[in-house]
């Protein structure tokens, strides 16, 4: 009977161990990280630029730019949405 419980013990002790070795999950890319993509804006040089071409964007684009970017930045990891 004592080396029933000595085993009991043994095996209560190692389940424990190995409950703080698991590896870390693997982290999944979702659809939204492959299919987004970084947008580049084109700020103007100074407020009062002469913009005949309509070459440079607008602040609302530019804001808009950047909390796009700033999402693809949070959720998708390095390298993705690119």
């Amino acid at each position: 009977m004592r080396h029933v419980w000595k085993f009991v013990m043994i095996a209560v002790l190692l389940a424990l161990i190995s409950a703080c070795g698991q590896p870390e999950r693997p982290k999944t890319v979702s659809d939204f990280c492959l299919a987004a993509a970084r947008i580049s804006a084109e700020p103007a040089p100074r407020i009062d630029a002469d913009d005949p071409g309509n070459r440079f964007d607008t602040d609302d684009t530019l804001f808009q730019v950047l909390e796009h970017n700033a999402v693809i930045d949070r959720l998708c990891p390095a390298g993705k949405g690119d």
